[in-house]
């Protein structure tokens, strides 16, 4: 089939190109513009991590639907003497109103000033409770949709730091105020992807360029595994544009979408750019070295082309239908959120190996000869040694089989060492704490984030319950209930309030004195509430509720996606290699990498180390994210060495000789490709996002752990302890592998590379 691919792709190079072409230009369209419905950006969501079906969920939703009105706006403002100075205050405050009232799309403006009784507990609500500042409630109008409602939110928000806070300052020059709402939440969250995104790209696209070129050796051969990459990338958001018709698709998809193009791109176009160059050298060093010309320099490129796609093609085609098949554990999962990020991962993978598969052959076979000749780089003074000591090219023996044959000669020291050493690197994990706090997405320094704070500390009324429960009766019927609640161990108020669409149901917010509030302590809470029985039936939700049944969620998936993930390493390796063993052996040392490393970032962000900001936990979808992405990562680079070393090894090569050359050929390949990624991965940590830093972080070092301890060591050490094993499959699975089309081991002969 591969050789099919590559003689239909290296007779039609321009067919492919233009198709390309045509398809970018359509996607980055749509991507950008949309068809009269908005961009990508425009539709994209910023929703907290739910779970379908859950207690939590069920009360988000009553109390979304409880309000009959539009969406609410607070304003507040500081730095005014409101317990010394009331009349001043109020006189200020009445002015100002009109400032927001006339703004189009606002349908009521509300403020404590406007209440007969400033002592009643409605305006105390509104209040300060330092005294040094108040709450307006601007309404929106009833009906508005997305974007009307989102234009009326930064109308207000305009407003308040221009006229609203103009006015306040005709009695106090020092007031100050935020502007806080759901709406301006999310876009503030958007926002900061958007920037986070560009930074990141602007950051890892030049530096991976430059590692390429220094590959390569040439900025041609350089730039075609990022032309994979753009490509990919671009359609890739484009698809996801059309995906937002189907169901919400989250913001943070969008750094999802270009961590793992760039990664998967450069990863294929690397490996394919790499494996024609040395097959071009291999068919030149048989024609005496000379480059013909003409029709014959054309059917070099070509045959070259078929078989590069026919050996590298069908080790990256397998690599992506593994990573594929590891990211599609994600879809068992009960979070939208979750469900979303598997599908856009799975999208720009394929769009990944068929970018690396059609487009990059039919530019190298447009580019022929001038990727085989030296670049001018190579003749700068000083540069010919470095290029060929890093450079892509590689002989039978080197570096990487001299390592290999160490390795060999004391297996067991190396994989104990090793296994060590991965050991205690995971050793973290043992207290590693997931949370989901969806404020801590907020840009920090922003007026929406200010806003919030001020309004969880100095407004409990207004602020956003530590615990919220729905109780299926009337509010008084929940005196007991209630009074049962406060009596909990750092809870400081409790309120029952009638839900007006709702018969027979009262909403209890619990607010607690706590610094987390997804902490131990709220979900601690979450789950003694959830023991009770008050005699009706009760739903608890808030944030602690929130973070407890998305991690249970997952847990409940998790062996679920295990079983894909396995299924799918234990298929596809077999299909690939004609071994029982060497899948099984995979999977066990990729799940020990990927534990590993995993407690190595939960110590670096839980410590603050390397100066990354410190915190209290890793969030509880990024780690999701990141086994599924890891794992996938991992198997791309087992695929990576493991077809090299089945090609020797069907080719006649005893087991210790196969891991040797086949280390040799791919060990520089994968080196390579560990290094670019790691510092594609290390240009998103430059942005603001702590979940976008927590997952560049984990997978720069699931990346290096597995392309230097697991790929060069760990491996090679238990190929040479298993020895033969290593290719060994029941009778009727080798059957079937030959059935299949895979290679029979020849006695006599060598991998023709």
């Amino acid at each position: 089939m591969f050789t099919r691919i590559g003689r239909v792709v290296s007779g039609h190079p321009v067919g492919f190109v233009i198709g390309w072409a045509v398809l970018l230009a359509v996607m980055t369209t749509l991507a950008v513009q949309g068809l009269g419905t908005g961009g990508l950006f425009d539709r994209l969501a910023s929703t907290e991590a739910t779970t379908p079906d859950s207690d939590s969920e069920v009360v988000y939703s009553l109390t979304l639907s409880d309000d009959d009105s539009g969406e609410t706006v607070i304003v507040v403002a500081g730095g005014v003497d409101v317990a010394g100075d009331w009349p001043g205050v109020a006189a200020a405050a009445t002015a100002a109103r009109g400032e927001l009232a006339g703004i189009d799309g606002v349908a009521s403006v509300h403020d404590a000033f406007m209440l007969p009784d400033p002592t009643s507990q409605e305006a105390l609500a509104l209040l300060s409770s330092n005294g040094d500042g108040f709450a307006t409630l601007v309404t929106l109008d009833e009906g508005l949709g997305d974007h009307e409602s989102q234009d009326a939110n930064e109308r207000v928000a305009e407003a308040a730091q221009g006229a609203w806070l103009d006015a306040l300052h005709e009695y106090d020059a020092t007031a100050n105020a935020h502007t806080v709402s759901t709406t301006l939440i999310a876009d503030s969250i958007t926002d900061l992807v958007q920037e986070d995104l560009v930074r990141g790209e602007s950051v890892s696209l030049p530096v991976a360029l430059v590692l390429l070129v220094i590959v390569f050796g040439g900025l041609l051969a350089a730039g075609l595994p990022l032309v994979g990459a753009v490509v990919s990338i671009l359609v890739g958001l484009g698809a996801l544009w059309c995906l937002t018709f189907v169901q919400d698709v989250n913001s943070f998809i969008l750094n999802v979408i270009s961590i793992i193009g760039l990664a998967l791109s450069i990863d294929y176009g690397l490996l394919l750019v790499s494996r024609y160059r040395e097959e071009a050298a291999a068919q030149l060093a048989g024609a005496g070295g000379e480059l013909p010309a003409g029709d014959e320099m054309k059917a070099l490129v070509r045959a070259t082309v078929v078989r590069t796609v026919a050996t590298a093609g069908r080790t990256v085609s397998f690599s992506a239908l593994t990573i594929a098949c590891s990211i599609a554990g994600l879809f068992v999962m009960r979070s939208p959120i979750l469900r979303t990020i598997g599908a856009g991962a799975v999208i720009v993978t394929l769009l990944a190996v068929s970018c690396t598969l059609t487009l990059v052959p039919a530019i190298i076979t447009l580019l022929g000869a001038r990727l085989v000749r030296p670049s001018a780089l190579s003749r700068v003074p000083g540069l010919r040694r470095v290029l060929a000591a890093v450079g892509d090219s590689s002989s039978d023996d080197g570096v990487f089989s001299r390592l290999s044959r160490r390795v060999v000669a004391h297996p067991w020291i190396v994989m104990l060492a090793v296994v060590a050493l991965l050991a205690a690197m995971a050793s973290p994990i043992g207290s590693l704490r997931l949370r989901t706090n969806f404020a801590e997405y907020m840009p920090a320094g922003s007026d929406v984030h200010a806003g919030y704070d001020i309004l969880q500390e100095d407004y409990p009324a207004l602020a956003s319950p530590t615990i919220s429960i729905v109780a299926q009766t009337d509010p008084p019927d929940t005196a007991g209930f209630v009074s049962d609640l406060g009596a909990m161990d750092g809870v400081t108020h409790v309120t029952a309030t009638d839900l007006a669409d709702h018969e027979h149901m009262t909403l209890i917010s619990v607010l607690m004195d706590v610094d987390d509030p997804v902490g131990p302590r709220a979900t601690d809470a979450v789950d003694q509430i959830r023991a009770m029985d008050p005699g009706y039936r009760v739903w608890v939700g808030g944030q602690a509720a929130q973070q407890t049944d998305f991690t249970d969620s997952i847990a409940q998936g998790a062996p679920w996606a295990a079983l894909i993930v396995v299924a799918a390493v234990l298929v596809l390796l077999f299909c690939m290699t004609g071994s029982f063993v060497v899948p099984l052996k995979a999977l066990i040392i990729n799940t020990f990498s990927l534990v590993a490393s995993l407690g190595a970032t939960a110590w670096l962000f839980e410590g603050g180390h390397l100066g990354l900001p410190r915190t209290a936990g890793l969030e509880t979808f990024i780690v999701a994210c990141l086994m599924a992405f890891g794992f996938g990562l991992a198997m791309d680079y087992e695929v990576f060495l493991l077809a090299r070393i089945a090609e020797y090894w069907q080719a006649g090569y005893d087991n210790d000789e196969a891991v040797a050359r086949g280390l040799q050929r791919s060990g520089r390949i994968i080196t390579s490709a560990a290094a670019i990624i790691i510092a594609v991965f290390l240009g998103f940590v430059s942005g603001e996002m702590i979940a976008i830093k927590q997952i560049g972080v984990g997978l720069a070092i699931m990346v290096a752990a597995d392309a230097t301890l697991v790929r060069l060591l760990l491996v090679p050490a238990t190929m040479t302890v298993l020895g033969q094993w290593n290719w060994w499959a029941p009778e009727p699975l080798a059957r079937l592998y030959r059935r299949l089309g895979g290679q029979d081991r020849v006695k006599d002969g060598a991998a023709q590379q």
